[in-house]
């Protein structure tokens, strides 16, 4: 049986209702330091004169890494437009890294620009705000506004059906008899079972005027408002932290309770 043990926490807010940002360098634990501060000169030798921004996301910044488990999330903002060597340049980055520190489930790097940033109904803005830390350059995030919890943060609900069908599909056209159909699964699995689990937190997001990407407190949440889903949630959550490589169970059970939560974000919240 999956161990699941309440991890993160919920956001605090200020006195107006704002979301706190609790990202802070001085969380950066051992060993991650070392990483973060090769990572940065990487960066810097790869894009000198571009570089607006880089950022930490996820759990390192936040004092909840833990080794073997947790990746190094990160984005960088560039000037210009972010062409097809700049994500060739970025993909080559994280490759020594990941070889050599080996406590590091995976470096991410995603490339942004101002352009991106900006987009209508972007999500980076609330993510910069609310759970990131620039580490390098000089981009000024004070031009984007503060976030409280709402639809405004909506992030995996917008994108749930289409990511759904996008995994069961991968899940059909995998062959069993290919050397890594196992970890192919299993892979899919983490992936589609954490955005399930966030997904579910965000239809209640703003009735409970709470603000959470942890697992455990988006699962716990989330039954307090669909108590009669709280089992099938559970196992969205075992799922999210030890993945299956049960093709037939994952199918069946993104066909069932997969699709109750697509009709409950087209009923929640569109």
């Amino acid at each position: 049986m999956t161990n699941i043990a309440p991890w993160g926490k919920l956001f605090a807010t200020d006195a107006a209702g704002f979301i706190i940002n609790d990202c802070h360098s001085g969380k950066i634990s051992h060993p991650w330091g070392r990483l973060v501060a090769e990572f940065c000169q990487t960066c810097q030798d790869v894009w000198p004169t571009r570089l607006r921004g880089l950022y930490l996301r996820g759990s390192v910044p936040r004092g909840l890494a833990i080794a073997h488990v947790s990746d190094l999330d990160s984005f960088a903002i560039l000037s210009g437009e972010i062409t097809p060597q700049d994500l060739d340049q970025s993909r080559q980055a994280a490759k020594p890294l990941n070889q050599r520190y080996l406590f590091c489930k995976k470096v991410e790097l995603i490339l942004l620009n101002e352009a991106i940033i900006q987009a209508p109904n972007s999500v980076w803005p609330g993510i910069i705000q609310t759970r990131s830390l620039k580490i390098l350059g000089d981009y000024k995030s004070s031009n984007l506004p503060k976030f409280k919890p709402g639809r405004s943060l909506l992030n995996y609900a917008n994108s749930w059906e289409r990511d759904r069908v996008k995994t069961l599909d991968l899940l059909l056209a995998l062959s069993p008899n290919h050397g890594s159909f196992s970890a192919q699964v299993k892979q899919g699995c983490a992936w589609i079972m954490r955005r399930m689990v966030r997904t579910g937190f965000e239809l209640i997001m703003e009735r409970d005027r709470s603000y959470t990407p942890d697992l455990y407190y988006c699962y716990e949440r989330f039954s307090m408002y669909f108590p009669e889903q709280q089992a099938s949630m559970k196992k969205a959550l075992e799922l999210a932290i030890e993945p299956s490589a049960n093709r037939p169970g994952l199918i069946l059970f993104l066909r069932s309770f997969g699709a109750w939560v697509t009709t409950q974000v087209q009923v929640e919240l569109f």
